[in-house]
């Protein structure tokens, strides 16, 4: 069985994360694999709540929104125009799963300590009042070995629940079952190959195949559920899934919904103020 460490990578050692949460990988079975993360410090820390706040903005607008807003701050109106161009969800629900996709994006990232290739497609939400449907999270890493290209794709489901369950956890495990594809990817390749700074990179993509890749054992699964200070325990006992790629990421914060509402709250006030990004 691949270890945790093997999927995604040592928990992080550079801020924020290593400041915030301290990691357990628990053994691995023929079932399980689980990465419990327990905080270091208070939900509420100004560092976290900041850093947080300014991911999710940054998520959900794209640099030619936060150009707008920024030539339209000064101007009469600009309450009404930034209302007509919302891009952060009002919808507790919304925010709390953008939030958790969110945090799995940047950990895994921080994990393998590189940027990987994405699309952010919250900035694409019609309504952003509702969920997007498709995969949560995916993300590409292309390397080179010097004879020739590889790909590895990383697809990421998230949870937030107030007070972790059983189903949830069951939930969370099948969505990420071993016949489990991508739904994006396809999207992925179409937003590259729409800006010519990235089109070699979508013709690249393009060339791969989906089941050579999983075949290949570069499909990574990961799981994230953020929850209450239960959450650890909760998922040793309930975790249960068929694919060997997949290990299930767990926060167990003492209030996580503290931590979703004060950090919406600072990437309001960059809406409010966008001279401050």
């Amino acid at each position: 069985m691949l270890t945790q460490r093997e999927l995604i990578g040592d928990h992080p050692k550079k801020a924020i994360f290593s400041k915030w949460l301290k990691c357990d990988d628990k053994p691995v079975t023929a079932t399980k694999n689980h990465r419990s993360l327990d905080p270091l410090i208070k939900t509420n820390d100004p560092e976290l709540v900041e850093w947080l706040g300014k991911k999710i903005f940054d998520h959900h607008h794209s640099a030619y929104r936060i150009q707008k807003l920024k030539e339209n701050y000064a101007k009469l109106g600009y309450t009404l125009y930034a209302e007509q161009h919302r891009k952060l969800p009002q919808a507790d629900k919304v925010k709390k799963g953008n939030c958790t996709e969110v945090l799995l994006t940047e950990y895994i990232q921080s994990c393998l300590d590189r940027q990987l290739i994405k699309v952010f497609k919250l900035r694409y939400n019609p309504n952003v009042d509702q969920a997007i449907k498709g995969d949560d999270t995916l993300m590409v890493d292309v390397q080179n070995d010097g004879k020739s290209d590889k790909v590895r794709v990383y697809l990421g489901e998230s949870k937030f629940r107030s007070t972790p369950t059983k189903k949830v956890v069951e939930t969370l495990a099948k969505s990420l079952s071993k016949d489990k594809k991508p739904l994006s990817y396809s999207f992925l390749v179409d937003d590259l190959g729409r800006s010519t700074d990235t089109l070699e990179l979508a013709n690249l993509l393009d060339s791969f195949m989906i089941d050579e890749i999983k075949k290949k054992g570069d499909l990574i699964y990961a799981g994230f559920l953020l929850s209450d200070s239960t959450t650890s325990a909760v998922t040793q006992t309930h975790l249960k899934c068929d694919n060997p790629h997949m290990v299930l990421i767990t926060v167990g914060l003492d209030d996580p919904e503290e931590l979703v509402t004060e950090a919406f709250k600072y990437a309001e006030n960059l809406v409010k103020n966008p001279t401050l990004v």
